[in-house]
This record gives structure tokens, C-alpha cells and sequence, in this order.
């Protein structure tokens, strides 16, 4: 299906500049690990980078260009129902395996066949959503922002991730997918981040739901005017961005902003070099049977006493550990 659509762009259409294809690869492909939240009780940077390696090999290998992965976001209602996907409440700890999850992923080259790039997510304070309730209002002040949930993502572009996905949520009312202070100025032009930033599924969609924009122009006027580079499933941008640069040409830089970033991705990726870059008949081959003991490592490494039952652990007249 990838070969098939590749083949269809690069003969087919106007400027034959290869497609990326994207995938949730979040812990492991072929070989599964632990989730995240338990492989951060593992304590094992190098073990976690060395399991985004071998997810990035398989998922490579499968034609797959990049991963929505690490999610970074900082954690601390255990009611959320995403909690499992994170790393955990610790900032630093947080930052730490971000690092290695990237590093793991992308490599020294993200044109490197073994190699795929990486998505931290989901920026801002998606961990923070009032009630644990998905999708719920943020309202939080900067200082807290700054010290606790924006310091993995400042980790990420130090880290040269390629791709950031906006939260769905609102941060103090603004919701992130069209957030220009956090996700322009903060993000792009404080942080110097050189990547491309992608919605999360249909969120363009729901900025009507949040009752920020009044129909679909108006919410592909927000998000652009966020630069927002690329917009998942939802269709604001492919029904309202032309006709919003015709109406305002003000905004056709911008587009051409967005647009820059798409493609130096897909240059950093190699794929204008190779746009059939690891599509093959027989992906499977790339299964190793030596990556399901890394699993077992981490698997073994991720274990968690929460409770001493049947003296597991042979402590005695102890009170604290």
C-alpha cells in the first residue's frame, strides 16, 4: 500500500515531492516493550534509548518515516486515562528519558535507513487537564508552565526532534492547536525549534466545539495564524487556506512558512533522495529474534514492588524503606 502510494505521487502528480507516512509507534512495532510509564521505573536511559532503536528499526524498515512518539507530557492526577503513555510526574526523570527516546529513534542520521524521526507530545500541558478529564481546560499559571510541564519539550528541540504534536486542550482558554503565544513564540522562536508542528487527530475540527472559531475558515485562520504546519484528518487547511490568502495575502506568508518546515523534514529524512526509501516486499524480514530479549530486559527491569506482600522482599522490624 506505502509502494503503491509513493509510485502514484511521484508519476502522478504535479510537483512529485515524496509522501511522509507517519504511525503511532508508541512502545515498540514488531517487538513490544512495556508502556511507558513502565519503562520509566526502570531507571534505564540506555535501555530506553535502545527500545525506540529497535522500534525505529522495524517501523523503518516497514516504510514508516515517523513515529507520534515520545509522549513527554508531565503527569500528576492519576485519573487522567492516559497516564500509562507518559514517563511519569518527575520533570527531571521526564526530561531524561525524552532525550534518550529521541536519540534512540533518529539516530545520528535521520536519513539513515535504520533511522525515523520522532514527535514529542502533546504540547502543552495535556497531563494537567482540570479533573483528569480528556480534552478538559488547562488553567495554569506561567511559572508553573515554565518550571514543570514546558521543560521536557525545551528538552526535546534540544535534543533535535524533529516534530512537536499540539495538545488538545486549552491552555488558560486558547486551545493549542491555535496557542501563537506557546506555540509561535515560545516554541518556534524562543526555543528555536527548526521542526514542523502537526495537530493531534481532528483537533481542527473541535476548535468549534471549544467555541474559539465560528466555522472551519475561521479555524484554519487561527491555526495558520499559529503556524501551525500541518493539520491531522480534520480539513480546515485543504477547504479555507486558499481561499483565506486570496481574501488576505498577509497570510500566504505564513503558509510558505509552514510549508518550508514540511519540506526540510522530508529533505532531513532523506526521502527527497529516495522517495522508496525502505519500502519492500517482504518487511518481515527485519524481525529479529534478538530484539524480543531487549523486551524481556526491560520487562524485568520495569518490575515494581508496590506492596511487600508474603515478604516478597526479606525485611524485617522495618518501618521505612
Amino acid at each position: 500500500k506505502i509502494y503503491a502510494l509513493q509510485k502514484e505521487v511521484m508519476e502522478e502528480s504535479r510537483l512529485h515531492i515524496a509522501l511522509r507516512f507517519m504511525l503511532d509507534v508508541i512502545h515498540g512495532y514488531y517487538t513490544s516493550f512495556p508502556t511507558n510509564l513502565g519503562m520509566s521505573m526502570s531507571w534505564d536511559l540506555e535501555l530506553a534509548k535502545e527500545t525506540a532503536r529497535v522500534a525505529a528499526y522495524e517501523a523503518g524498515h516497514s516504510g514508516i518515516n515517523l513515529t507520534f512518539s515520545p509522549m513527554v507530557d508531565i503527569v500528576r492526577d492519576a485519573r487522567w486515562g492516559r497516564v500509562n503513555e507518559s514517563n511519569g510526574e518527575d520533570v527531571y526523570l521526564g526530561e531524561q528519558f525524552t532525550k534518550a527516546y529521541i536519540e534512540g529513534y533518529q539516530g545520528e542520521n535521520l536519513s539513515d535507513l535504520n533511522s525515523i524521526g520522532a514527535c514529542a507530545k502533546h504540547f502543552v500541558g495535556y497531563g494537567a487537564v482540570e479533573a483528569g478529564r480528556e480534552y478538559n481546560n488547562v488553567d495554569m499559571s506561567e511559572l508553573l508552565l515554565r518550571q514543570k510541564y514546558l521543560k521536557p519539550f525545551k528538552k526535546a528541540v534540544e535534543s533535535n526532534v524533529l516534530s512537536v504534536m499540539t495538545a488538545f486542550n486549552p491552555i488558560n482558554g486558547v486551545p493549542m492547536i491555535c496557542n501563537e503565544y506557546l506555540c509561535k513564540d515560545v516554541l518556534k522562536d524562543e526555543y528555536n525549534f527548526k521542526g514542523f508542528t502537526i495537530s493531534d487527530y481532528n483537533a481542527g475540527n473541535e476548535l468549534l466545539n471549544h467555541k474559539v472559531a465560528k466555522n472551519e475558515f475561521e479555524a484554519a485562520r487561527r491555526c495558520i495564524q499559529a503556524e501551525l504546519d500541518i493539520e491531522m484528518v480534520s480539513e480546515t487547511y485543504l477547504h479555507h487556506l486558499e481561499e483565506l490568502c486570496l481574501k488576505e495575502p498577509k497570510y500566504i506568508e505564513k503558509v510558505d512558512k509552514c510549508c518550508a518546515r514540511v519540506l526540510y523534514a522530508k529533505y532531513k529524512l532523506g526521502l527527497f533522495d529516495d522517495p522508496y526509501k525502505n519500502i519492500y516486499d517482504n518487511p518481515l524480514q527485519y524481525k529479529k529474534e534478538e530484539f524480543r530479549q531487549v523486551s524481556k530486559k526491560m520487562a524485568s527491569e520495569s518490575f515494581t514492588l508496590l506492596k511487600n506482600e508474603d515478604n516478597i522482599l526479606p525485611l524485617k522490624n522495618v518501618k521505612k524503606v
